[in-house]
């Protein structure tokens, strides 16, 4: 029996799921070059380096706001990652894809992931394309064959995706060009402003996935981490703790925006979508929406039950899973067909 494999290039993550099988690789979207010719690592381990790595050693991005940005090293990373799936769950050559595509995507850019996939060395039997709204629908367990609508939002690492599905198809959809990594950069700049400190990245993301709150906590509610770093008055490293209060007053605003997005895609739904919406409620989703009580903030703002997703980073790689599962949810790629590989 062929196998079939879901793919969802984001911004932060790649994740690849298998027919049958589930997720069989979620890390960072991250390369790390020598020389700036031969990739040393992938993934996780990639990302490990960012920020340490000498001058020879470069850590790439390849995806920036879902959009590829380095074609020819992400060709050559897929090569790798899927070499070592193949390790683990038998060989990919000649396979079936199904690849999520931003609903935002232009036709340049849908076309561009479908030729990445294409160009790598299993040499796939035939790709597909799902919009990730509807990966997303049917990951988190909503029967996208229904006539009722649904809202999804998706708080990626580069983007937010706010939609309105139904039918197995995408009503209305927005997309703010801001997630995760905003969120991260703002606490970077609240640090060095308040603090007089300089943190990197991934210590802004672990703040934020630590202290991160869409609510202001009380004062017996408020925790502590430390934060490592340097301190820029002396120049030398250091460390300072930073309190969830602080953290909340630094990225309330971002999710301030995301919330009054989706109230404003509600106002102007249509009356019978709005009544489907009432009683199915909202579902939050994508790997920045763990935030602690981001659910509740958004169910006080629009008065909707908001179901958290617990693996919200992996919800689009479920759903290709599922769709390349169940036929009778295959039309959900059928009708996004875009090329026989020969």
């Amino acid at each position: 029996m062929s196998k079939v494999y879901g793919i969802d290039i984001g911004t932060s993550t790649l994740k690849i799921s298998q027919k049958d099988v589930g997720v069989v690789y979620n890390q960072k979207n991250v390369i790390a070059v020598f020389d700036k010719k031969k990739i040393i690592a992938t993934g996780d381990e990639a990302w490990a380096m960012d920020g340490r790595a000498p001058s020879e050693i470069e850590v790439i991005h390849p995806v920036h706001s879902g959009v590829l940005a380095e074609l020819k090293k992400m060709t050559e990373m897929l090569d790798i990652v899927f070499e070592k799936i193949g390790e683990e769950h038998g060989k990919m050559t000649g396979q079936e894809f199904l690849v999520a595509i931003p609903s935002y995507a232009t036709e340049v850019e849908r076309k561009a992931l479908v030729d990445l996939v294409a160009a790598t060395s299993v040499k796939p039997k035939r790709i597909r394309v799902v919009d990730r709204p509807i990966a997303d629908a049917v990951g988190v367990g909503i029967n996208i064959r229904e006539c009722f609508g649904t809202i999804i939002v998706d708080v990626g690492a580069d983007t937010t995706e706010i939609s309105v599905v139904s039918l197995g198809g995408i009503v209305v959809s927005r997309m703010l060009n801001f997630g995760g990594n905003r969120m991260d950069e703002s606490i970077i700049s609240a640090v060095r402003k308040d603090y007089n400190f300089l943190i990197g990245r991934k210590t802004a993301e672990q703040i934020k996935n630590t202290l991160g709150s869409a609510n202001d906590p009380s004062d017996d509610e408020i925790t502590m981490m430390k934060a490592f770093g340097r301190d820029i008055i002396s120049g030398l490293p250091g460390s300072i703790r930073v309190d969830s209060s602080f953290v909340y007053f630094t990225i309330q605003e971002h999710l301030q925006i995301i919330a009054e997005t989706v109230r404003n895609i509600l106002e102007h739904c249509d009356p019978e979508i709005s009544l489907d919406i009432l009683e199915s409620g909202m579902y939050l989703t994508g790997g920045a929406s763990g935030i602690k009580d981001f659910d509740r903030l958004l169910a006080g703002i629009t008065g909707l039950k908001v179901t958290k997703c617990p693996k919200g980073s992996e919800s689009v790689a479920v759903g290709l899973e599922l769709i390349a599962e169940n036929q009778k949810l295959d039309f959900l790629a059928e009708k996004y067909e875009m090329m026989q590989i020969m």
